[in-house]
């Protein structure tokens, strides 16, 4: 048997049992394509289904549904041949009220909001040139190795990386997030990343604890919001100093690229050097204006002496200028050998180990036989015991 073949099969079966019933739920994602039909995820507190409502039944629906409403359908289970997915047909829609995640969300927002915790007044700026920075995630997550690969790209070696471990998903995700923040907050970092990568409403929802919003807004250390998706919004992103449209957006709005440093440099240098030079033509003109004035008043030994002084003071003008260029050329150089030995030593110590026991840094020769320590590098941690 074809895939196809099995696929249709299944397509008959869900649609000759499941032909005629009803299902509520809470929208949770929803696309509304330029065809017309609209296609959305509904999700109860266990379980979410994907659907969809062709343009021929949803014309008849009254208001376009959202993220968070809930809704009663009536339709059909069928089956997508084509990629073999499993998903509900509706035919009427109904809405009902406020899902319970976006309800709790907005009173939490309007809550917050009055209390001035969003205001922009208060909001921390971070500096353009970064030399410490943290970034709070979950150590096995995808959307650190995307960060971490974009920096490297950058090759902005100017700027130490120091990674704090948290939960990003789940109940115990709002604690866990708050520690690490409050442990990145003793370090005197120019900024906190606080980051986790795309998701469902459910598995954001960590980042609208109430507790998790005062306690980035009582740091002293700017923080940068930069949590799922563009279209995801949580309340981080409200409270924090700047918000992040995803975890690799972050990086690009505050990592400097080595290049664009160095064309910057460059457009400077020639910037200065095309002024002094205007500046020099101006006064030629002027001189030549003077010279061809005095000869017209017989005064040309007054202008003779005159001209020798100003060509002395050229003289000695292309003399600053030209030491003032040899200075930013010697300041470049010295930027990129700076660059280099950043970069060198961030290729040595990359496989460097840290030992760690009870979430302690710990020297080799304090450990015992039986210990459970853990072994951190930049990218990852293990754990091992001492034999």
């Amino acid at each position: 048997m074809k895939v196809s073949e099995l696929n249709l099969k299944a397509k008959s079966l869900l649609e000759f049992h499941l032909d005629d019933i009803e299902l509520s739920g809470e929208i949770s994602k929803i696309t509304i394509h330029s065809s017309g039909h609209w296609y959305f995820d509904l999700k109860d507190e266990k379980s979410s289904i994907a659907c969809v409502m062709f343009k021929g039944f949803n014309q008849f629906v009254q208001a376009k549904p959202k993220v968070g409403d809930m809704l009663e359908l009536r339709g059909y289970v069928s089956l997508y041949e084509a990629s073999g997915r499993y998903q509900f047909i509706a035919k009427s829609m109904q809405k009902t009220s406020l899902g319970d995640l976006e309800a709790k969300f907005l009173a939490l927002k309007e809550k917050l909001e009055k209390e001035g915790l969003f205001d922009t007044n208060v909001k921390k700026s971070i500096i353009k040139f970064p030399k410490k920075i943290g970034i709070v995630t979950s150590f096995t997550s995808a959307a650190l190795q995307d960060m971490l690969k974009l920096i490297s790209q950058k090759e902005y070696n100017l700027c130490k990386i120091t990674i704090f471990n948290a939960l990003t998903q789940g109940q115990s995700a709002p604690n866990s997030l708050i520690n690490a923040l409050k442990k990145a907050n003793e370090y005197n970092l120019d900024a906190i990343i606080l980051a986790r990568g795309g998701g469902s409403r459910e598995d954001l929802f960590c980042f609208n604890d109430e507790e998790l919003a005062r306690c980035i807004f009582s740091l002293k250390t700017p923080i940068v919001s930069a949590i799922g998706h563009e279209i995801d919004y949580v309340i981080s992103d409200f409270v924090a100093d700047l918000r992040a449209p995803t975890p690799s957006a972050a990086i690009d709005m505050i990592f400097p690229n080595k290049l664009s440093l160095e064309q910057g440099l460059d457009e400077l240098a020639m910037c200065f050097k095309n002024q002094m030079l205007n500046h020099l033509k101006f006064y030629q003109n002027k001189i030549d204006h003077l010279q061809n004035l005095a000869k017209a008043k017989s005064l040309e030994n007054a202008f003779f002496l005159r001209k020798q002084k100003l060509d002395f003071l050229q003289s000695q003008l292309k003399s600053v200028l030209n030491l003032k260029l040899l200075n930013y050329e010697n300041k470049l150089d010295n930027f990129e050998e700076l660059l280099t030995q950043h970069k060198n030593f961030f290729d040595k110590s990359k496989n460097l180990i840290n030992l760690q026991k009870d979430g302690k840094n710990i020297s080799l020769e304090k450990l015992k036989k039986g210990d459970i320590i853990k072994l951190c590098s930049i990218n990852e941690s293990k754990e091992a015991q001492i034999l």
